[in-house]
């Protein structure tokens, strides 16, 4: 199947010049063969053989045309193509030289040998044909009679018998041009021109002389006459006739014969056509010489292409890989052969497929790598050995966000880093720490540098740890411990109090009276109310302490808000509650931990203002986000508060109330944010902002 499919794709591709050496063969066989085809005059032959010559002289012209352009194609290509072009050349050169040369010598040594037998042939046979040709002169003499004669025969049958109306025209036009006649006359009986059509040939005016028209009067039969005209002879022939209307007219048709051409040994049509014959063979030899030689050239680039292409689709392989570009899909790598060139590209690609899965195991790996790099707590960045950055982590880059950086090279001239490497001996590890003041921060690094191996090359690791916030977590660890000793501490005696206050004011309450009555439910009032308060207070202690587990759910937020709300709106008259909703407030939360958050916010802001003023409450939706901001007409908040919020400073913050840090803590816990801030004229701002499609995550 893929033989036939070859062969289709060859004659596709080379049609037209399949069809030009058919067509030449053809036209050759042709004029070797056109004397034998006795259905031709010599005239017809001459004219045919003519058109065949210059039919093949146009077609040769073709060929060279489509040969040349080949070769010029071949050697473009191997100009600008590097690859594999000294093995190819080298094969071409050595195809040619063994098979051309033998050719040109055969061919040139047939070709001399083919002349000398032909001259010799040709000798002969011309000094036969120039005797016989001069015996003949007579003949062509009569020949040339009896032309005229047939002639003005058909000319009397075909249009004097028939026609209306006698014209010159028509005797021009219809019979002199296609007769090869040089004039065709017309005469009455009297001796009168009637009708003439002459060639360039003839000069003047012809006529009839008195004693050949008297011999056609009585005689009735055709007459020939011989006249010079300059160094040519005319030949005419008198012919009598009737029209259609029974009228006596006399024919005359006559041509002229130039004598001293005809007398000419060059004027033979045999030797002449050997002359061209012999040049004819000339070109024929030499388009087979170049036949040969593009044939030669063709097969020998094949077999070039067909040993240098594998190798060339080869080497473009290596350079993409060497590139770490594997998709070599594109190259064809395929060949049919079983050899060496074969069981080459077939190892190839059996190494290409295993670097190519080594290295997608080993880009899996490094990302592996940097994932786990990405969730350290500590800053890392890595350097090659011109010390450029390679990669730093998720943490180092929230750190450069955190203290103001614009870029890790601004952190790295703070810290003198690159001087402090080229003092250091880099083949065992050092740690130094770094104080230096960033925006009016005090900042306080360890870095930690050690060589490494990463990438494929050696490279540099430091490591920077946050040495502030690392103290801060200890810090909170350990307060976080004492806060759930002291809620445990503070909520034990808190119930037995409670309990004993009850039970004393239900005990004296019914034997006292009047003013000492008032004293103890007032006092009694005032204890258990501050029993509430501080068990409140060791609530949030205990649920400060303790990381909560969370229990997110879908639900309305504006609910859970107006039902806090509705609460503080009985317990304290004097305070206005407006809450203005542009949404429901739909998004993933936990209820019971927004409860307490609004509880939080909400006392706060009353005892800012002595439980009298007006608190709003705004809600709306914004870029999938909840965004809730409470505002109070109280004193405002303090700047230390605002500055501890901002900073993320829970260890400060803990000192203005253990509220805020809760409503914070509750907020982060939902990947949100919270700002705190004074509002104009008077009174606080709080803006909390949470995801309205919570990804919840089990840690």
């Amino acid at each position: 199947m893929s033989f036939w499919k070859g062969i289709k794709t060859f004659f596709k591709k080379y049609k037209i010049l399949i069809f030009v050496l058919f067509f030449i063969g053809i036209t050759l066989w042709l004029e070797f063969n056109i004397f034998d085809f006795s259905f031709l005059s010599l005239s017809q032959k001459n004219v045919f053989l003519f058109l065949l010559f210059q039919l093949n002289l146009i077609f040769i012209l073709v060929l060279l045309y489509f040969i040349f352009r080949y070769l010029f194609k071949i050697f473009w290509e191997i100009q600008p193509r590097r690859i594999s072009k000294s093995i190819k050349i080298k094969l071409f050169a050595t195809y040619f030289i063994s098979i051309i040369f033998p050719s040109l010598i055969l061919i040139l040594g047939s070709f001399f040998f083919f002349k000398k037998t032909l001259d010799y042939w040709l000798k002969e046979f011309f000094e036969e044909k120039v005797i016989s040709q001069f015996m003949k002169a007579e003949d062509y003499y009569k020949e040339t009679e009896r032309y005229l004669l047939v002639k003005g025969q058909e000319i009397i049958k075909n249009y004097i018998s028939k026609a209306e109306e006698l014209k010159s025209k028509d005797l021009r036009e219809k019979y002199r041009y296609f007769s090869s006649l040089d004039s065709i006359e017309i005469y009455n009986y009297f001796g009168e021109r009637y009708k003439r059509t002459y060639s360039s040939e003839i000069p003047g005016k012809l006529g009839i002389p008195p004693s050949i028209l008297e011999k056609l009067k009585t005689d009735k039969t055709p007459v020939t006459q011989t006249s010079i005209i300059g160094s040519k002879a005319l030949v005419r022939v008198f012919i009598p006739c009737k029209d259609k209307y029974g009228n006596k007219w006399i024919l005359a048709t006559g041509k002229v014969l130039n004598l001293q051409k005809f007398a000419e040994s060059e004027s033979f049509p045999e030797k002449k056509y050997f002359k061209i014959f012999k040049k004819f063979l000339l070109m024929a030899g030499a388009s087979i010489l170049l036949l040969i030689i593009f044939v030669g050239i063709w097969v020998g680039s094949k077999i070039g292409r067909n040993l240098t292409e594998p190798l060339r689709n080869l080497v473009l392989a290596t350079q993409k890989i060497s590139q770490k570009d594997y998709h070599i899909e594109e190259i064809p790598l395929t060949t049919f052969s079983e050899d060496e060139i074969g069981i080459l590209m077939k190892s190839f690609k059996e190494m290409v497929e295993k670097l190519k899965e080594y290295e997608e195991e080993m880009k899996r790996y490094n990302e592996y790598l940097i994932s786990i790099l990405n969730h350290l707590p500590v800053g890392i960045l890595i350097l090659n050995q011109d010390f450029q950055i390679r990669y730093l982590n998720e943490s180092l880059k929230k750190f450069l966000q955190t203290y103001g950086f614009n870029s890790i090279e601004e952190l790295l001239g703070h810290l003198d880093f690159f001087n402090l490497i080229h003092t250091v001996d880099l083949d065992t590890p050092f740690y130094r720490v770094f104080e230096f003041s960033k925006e009016a921060k005090e900042v306080f690094l360890g870095v930690t540098v050690l060589k490494l191996n990463l990438f494929r090359e050696e490279n540099l690791m430091a490591i920077i740890e946050n040495l502030e916030e690392k103290e801060n977590l200890k810090r909170l660890s350990i307060w976080k411990e004492v806060a759930v000793r002291i809620a445990h501490e503070i909520k034990n005696p808190l119930t037995p109090i409670k309990l004993s206050v009850e039970r004393l004011r239900r005990k004296l309450e019914k034997s006292l009276e009047g003013e000492t009555k008032e004293v103890l439910l007032k006092t009694t009032e005032v204890i258990e109310k501050y029993v509430e308060e501080l068990k409140k207070l060791a609530t949030d202690f205990y649920y400060f302490s303790k990381k909560p587990v969370l229990n997110f759910e879908r639900g309305n937020l504006l609910e859970n808000l107006i039902e806090v709300v509705n609460l503080y709106e009985i317990a304290y008259p004097d305070v206005k509650f407006s809450i203005q909703a542009d949404d429901d407030g739909e998004c993933i939360f936990d209820k019971f931990h927004f409860k307490r958050l609004w509880i939080n916010l909400i006392d706060n802001s009353i005892k800012a203002m002595q439980e009298k003023g007006k608190i709003e409450i705004f809600l709306k939706r914004a870029d999938g986000h909840i965004v809730v901001k409470v505002v109070d007409s109280g004193k405002g908040i303090q700047e230390d508060i605002a500055k501890s919020i901002a900073d993320g400073d829970l260890i400060k913050l803990k000192e203005f109330g253990t509220g805020l840090v809760m409503a914070y803590s509750i907020v982060k816990l939902h990947k949100g944010t919270f700002q705190i801030g004074k509002n104009f004229p008077s009174g606080t701002s709080i803006t909390i902002e949470i995801p309205c499609n919570l990804e919840i995550k089990e840690d």
